[in-house]
């Protein structure tokens, strides 16, 4: 066999594995897609999709090596012109969807760290509360999460001691306090308006209160309260947008 025919023959494979991957990956950026909007206009964090993002971790272990086999495949074989356009142009593309797939990752992981540092002892008592139940901390927090809320907690109560919390009777503080009448926690907004898109085949019925009851049809967008929908968007049945 020739290297002509050598190199034609792992270009071929190259091609090959890209098109029998294009649509998982398709699937896999659409479902990471959804899930990064639904947090970030969700006020509340919602149950962390660790199986997506194991998946697509795994997809960009894959594309990257590929990408570093490739690169080690041109930089030897530069100088023989036998390096074609399109397979530069192939690894320009793979590249551009393992940063935007990075990008994605990173932006659903900061919106959910940026909710957890808003509403921090909120997110403790609620993991305490869960694994007190069942054992576990649930799937509302990765345990990356779990333990970054109470490093953050650990952090942030030293800060304040330094600062003045030293200088203050005991019983004033208490960060946790919810006595008086004034609870000290601050917990996410889950009656405010959201914008809703209904991707279910069934229409929803959804009680606004003791008279009217909504009817959400499928491809209908709505401004509802978050409280009204927070399950159908759990379930995938209603987009966030």
């Amino acid at each position: 066999m020739e290297i002509d025919d050598i190199l034609q023959e792992f270009e071929n494979s190259a091609r090959a594995s890209s098109r029998v991957t294009k649509p998982h990956q398709t699937d896999l950026y659409a479902q990471l897609v959804t899930a990064m909007v639904n947090e970030r206009m969700a006020p509340d964090v919602l149950p962390y999709q660790g199986q997506l993002l194991s998946q697509v971790l795994d997809l960009l272990s894959q594309q990257q090596q590929y990408l570093l086999d490739s690169h080690e495949y041109g930089d030897s074989n530069a100088g023989s012109g036998v390096i074609s356009s399109d397979f530069k142009l192939q690894l320009m593309i793979v590249e551009t969807e393992v940063e935007r797939l990075n990008y994605l990752v990173r932006s659903y992981l900061r919106v959910r760290l940026a909710k957890l540092d808003k509403f921090n002892i909120f997110y403790i008592n609620k993991a305490a509360s869960t694994a007190s139940t069942d054992g576990s901390a649930d799937q509302l927090l990765s345990p990356g999460e779990v333990d970054y809320i109470h490093k953050h907690f650990k952090i942030l109560t030293q800060l304040y001691n330094a600062c003045f919390l030293k200088k203050m009777p005991h019983f004033l503080t208490l960060l946790d306090d919810t006595s008086g009448g004034q609870s000290m926690v601050s917990e996410p907004d889950i009656h405010h308006p959201v914008f809703i898109k209904v991707i279910t085949k069934f229409p929803i019925s959804v009680r606004v209160d003791a008279e009217e009851v909504l009817e959400l049809e499928r491809d209908g967008i709505y401004v509802v309260k978050y409280s009204l929908v927070r399950k159908y968007v759990e379930i995938g049945d209603v987009q966030l947008i």
